[in-house]
């Protein structure tokens, strides 16, 4: 369901938005459902994703998050919390 409307809103992002802001929004819309994956272990899930094999490297290989980006949010713990793909959502 999360993709489907993440390529619902990227449908509509690179049709009525200006380039930069539809990249923009579509990337930020990517890294929060795969920092999502990685956040399930702060709720029990045993998720076998984690920051470092997992989001680092769709992260790397799709370009989605900035250096910069990822230093704004680097004071949430992915691992262990839902909030970095929280606040990635508020972004949006």
């Amino acid at each position: 369901a999360c993709s489907g409307r993440i390529q619902d809103v990227a449908g509509l992002a690179k049709t009525q938005l200006p380039i930069e802001a539809a990249d923009q929004l579509v990337r930020h819309f990517n890294a929060a459902h795969i920092a999502g994956y990685v956040g399930l272990n702060s709720i029990g899930q045993s998720s076998p994703y984690s920051k470092s094999n997992f989001f680092d490297h769709y992260n790397k290989k799709h370009q989605l998050l900035t250096k910069g980006e990822m230093k704004q949010l680097s004071h949430h713990d992915m691992d262990h919390s839902g909030l970095f793909m929280k606040e990635l959502v508020t972004w949006c």
